[in-house]
């Protein structure tokens, strides 16, 4: 702080205050002061803002650079995360088919296409894999990248509901409750919504119930029946070959 002020030589000062109409120049290496005695408002040079200013810049060049070794780093990750399995996929992996599948239809490190998601879940589909077989047949269902198409649909739907797949079987159900790709059949749609909720889906239980007042008591006890069937011998089965252990065979 200066000892005296400029005008009047007094010793009596104090700091004073900002204002916006202060230069560039000032506001970044001076300090505002100002006599108590003439009013007068001067500056003194501050030795300490030129020192906070080039921390300051220090901190932001390093902050700049540090994020952007970070976005070099992370982005050949993300490349591979998406290269590596496209790669698997084009090779036949059907595994990588329903992963890249599934990110095309959820725009999952790639732009979101549900005709690409249609064509890698129909390749999966083809290798076997329950989960692809209904993503791919909900795609029919709902004409979502292909053509819209109720027999294919419930064709492709059905092959994972045969298999114990939960969600397709509670999908067959509502085909059957309504009669979309199929004959109308309320006996079938309760088959399958019971094979459903005998998995923990509540919303099967629900549907499956909703059936029972519109069925003769021999009919629900005919589905209840091949329903048990069903269970136990998909108890008994052996567990589906996975993708690599087909591949092995």
């Amino acid at each position: 702080m200066a000892a005296a002020c400029p005008l009047c030589g007094s010793k009596k000062i104090r700091r004073g205050s900002l204002h916006a109409h202060d230069g560039v120049r000032h506001l970044l290496l001076d300090t505002p002061l100002r006599c108590r005695d003439c009013r007068h408002r001067f500056w003194a040079f501050s030795p300490l803002k030129p020192l906070l200013l080039l921390v300051l810049v220090g901190a932001l060049v390093g902050v700049t650079a540090w994020l952007a070794r970070e976005q070099r780093t992370a982005a050949p990750a993300q490349d591979a995360a998406t290269v590596l399995p496209h790669t698997r996929a084009e090779q036949g992996d059907a595994e990588a088919q329903l992963q890249l599948a599934l990110r095309y239809a959820d725009g999952d490190g790639v732009i979101q296409n549900d005709k690409e998601a249609a064509r890698w879940f129909a390749l999966a589909a083809k290798q076997g894999l329950p989960e692809a077989q209904y993503r791919y047949g909900r795609a029919l269902l709902e004409g979502r990248g292909v053509v819209q198409d109720y027999k294919a649909a419930f064709s492709w739907i059905e092959k994972p509901a045969q298999h114990g797949y939960a969600k397709a079987q509670y999908s067959l159900g509502e085909l059957y409750r309504y009669g979309t790709g199929t004959a109308i059949d309320k006996a079938r749609a309760y088959l399958w919504f019971n094979l459903a909720a005998a998995q923990g889906m509540e919303a099967a239980a629900k549907a499956r119930d909703s059936l029972v007042w519109q069925l003769k008591p021999e009919q629900i006890a005919a589905m209840q029946d091949e329903a048990r069937r069903m269970s136990q011998d998909a108890s008994a089965a052996p567990a589906p070959a996975t993708a690599e252990q087909q591949a092995l065979q």
